[in-house]
This record gives C-alpha cells, sequence and structure tokens, in this order.
C-alpha cells in the first residue's frame, strides 16, 4: 500500500468528480421538463458550498464547512451553478498544496442543535477525499431522481469508485 497520497491526482480526482455536476446541469438543461431546483439543484449547491468552504479556508490551515453561504439561486439557476463549479475547478488547480500546513483545523457544529461546536485535526488529502465522497454521495441521491424522471446520467453516475472497480473486476 502507497503510504503518502499523490495530491496531484486527488485533486485531479475532486476536478473529475465535479465534471460530474456538470454532467447532471447539462442533462437538466437538455430536458427542460425535469426540473433542477426541485431536487438535483439543492444537492448541486450543497455539494458546491462545501468545496467552496474548502477553497476559501484552507490557506489558513482551517475549514469550517457550517459557515456556507446557502445560497439558493444556485439551486435553481443551472448556468450559476455550472459557473461556481468552474471556479472551483480553476481554484483546486492551481491550488498550491506546497503551501498548505498541515495538520489541518476542521471545525463543525454538533450537538442535536448545533449548540456545540467541535474541531479536529485532519489533513489536505483527508479532506479532499472526503470531499468527493461526500459529493458522490449526494450524486446518489440525485441519480434517483433523475431515474425517476427519465432523465440517464450513465449507470456508474452516484456510485463510489470502489464499487465501480468491484463491478467491473467481477
Amino acid at each position: 500500500m502507497k503510504i503518502r497520497t499523490d495530491l496531484q491526482k486527488l485533486l485531479r480526482y475532486n476536478v473529475d468528480v465535479l465534471d460530474q455536476g456538470l454532467m447532471v446541469i447539462n442533462a437538466h438543461t437538455a430536458a427542460p421538463a425535469c426540473d433542477f431546483a426541485a431536487h438535483s439543484g439543492p444537492h448541486l449547491r450543497h455539494i458546491i458550498e462545501h468545496y467552496e468552504a474548502f477553497t476559501q479556508h484552507i490557506a489558513s490551515s482551517s475549514v469550517d464547512y457550517d459557515t456556507r453561504a446557502r445560497d439558493r439561486s444556485v439551486e435553481r439557476d443551472p448556468k450559476r451553478a455550472s459557473e461556481r463549479i468552474a471556479a472551483i475547478q480553476q481554484q483546486l488547480a492551481a491550488l498550491d498544496t506546497d503551501a498548505i500546513v498541515e495538520p489541518i483545523a476542521v471545525q463543525m457544529r454538533g450537538g442535536i442543535a448545533g449548540e456545540d461546536n467541535f474541531v479536529s485535526f485532519s489533513s489536505l488529502a483527508r479532506e479532499l477525499l472526503f470531499l468527493a465522497s461526500h459529493a458522490v454521495h449526494h450524486y446518489a441521491l440525485i441519480q434517483v431522481h433523475c431515474r425517476s424522471q427519465g432523465l440517464s446520467l450513465g449507470e456508474d453516475f452516484g456510485k463510489a469508485p470502489a464499487t465501480v472497480r468491484h463491478a467491473r473486476n467481477a
């Protein structure tokens, strides 16, 4: 097992995961009868805002995923969502991984009503893995909805990479 993660590959993987978000937007644009804002838009906004929380704060070696903008215009407007994804992809591609000091402090609200604030330490690689996995999880939910609306995103859309690999090798 390789101990050190190839950060450039991991960044590329995240850019590719975001490409899948663009694929969702394109599918909705091609089938305007399927309401983007009803289901896919909110999931994509959530994904986008997690990535933005990461890219906006990673230089300070801390990330707070809970202080997101919750900009509802992103979930209603496919063009706006597409622009935000493209901006994140550019930021990820330009990320100077050597300049990021580790460990990274990750803050998160806890308690049933958000009354507690927790901080845990992480790494750049771990947070990139989280973001990709989180997006794929939401893509699985998008896939179910899109299928029910007659939109095809492909058989592997919304599946974890390990699941795709396992199915291909079975």
